[in-house]
């Protein structure tokens, strides 16, 4: 090294560390938006195939329940999708996914078709269970036994606000 060049060769060094920082900053950010949307985008995804209706434009409420439709809910996600999803017929029983990833994981892992009833504590099949859309979000779902248990949960978890309606 020749005395005096020392400064030059940092300065390169700092330039050459920050593009490589920029360039593996990029690369996560992009893995990151490929793994957030890809079920959603699966190319066999039914909602791919339709106009979609973005799940934004829906926000559950707190004074009412908002059942859902078993057929427009990923069964693996436990998300409202907003549209039909693929369905998976398994022993006289329909589940339903938002991808193949989702399809696969709902024929080859049964304990995906349970979850737990939030009011009771008992477990529910996701296939014949009443689904409400979770107070304040947007596409978060909740899985009850039966619709009264649903209502029941509902009144002790969610207060109306006072002077709103509540719809039955």
């Amino acid at each position: 090294m020749i005395p005096g060049n020392e400064p030059e060769f940092a300065e390169e060094k700092q330039k050459l560390k920050t593009h490589k920082m920029k360039n593996y900053s990029s690369t996560i950010f992009a893995l990151f938006m490929v793994a957030l949307f890809s079920c959603n985008n699966s190319s066999n995804n039914i909602a791919s195939k339709k106009s979609i209706v973005a799940t934004s434009a829906i926000i559950f409420s707190d004074t009412a329940i908002t059942k859902l439709l078993n057929k427009q809910v990923c069964m693996i996600n436990n998300r409202f999708m907003n549209s039909d999803q693929i369905a998976v017929p398994i022993e006289n029983k329909t589940y339903y996914g938002c991808c193949e990833g989702c399809v696969k994981a709902l024929n080859e892992d049964s304990t995906t078709h349970y979850t737990t009833d939030p009011l009771s504590g008992e477990q529910v099949d996701k296939a014949i269970a009443f689904i409400i859309g979770k107070p304040g979000s947007k596409e978060d779902v909740l899985y009850f036994k039966t619709e009264t248990n649903a209502r029941e949960y509902f009144a002790k978890t969610f207060q109306p606000v006072k002077g709103s309606k509540s719809i039955q």
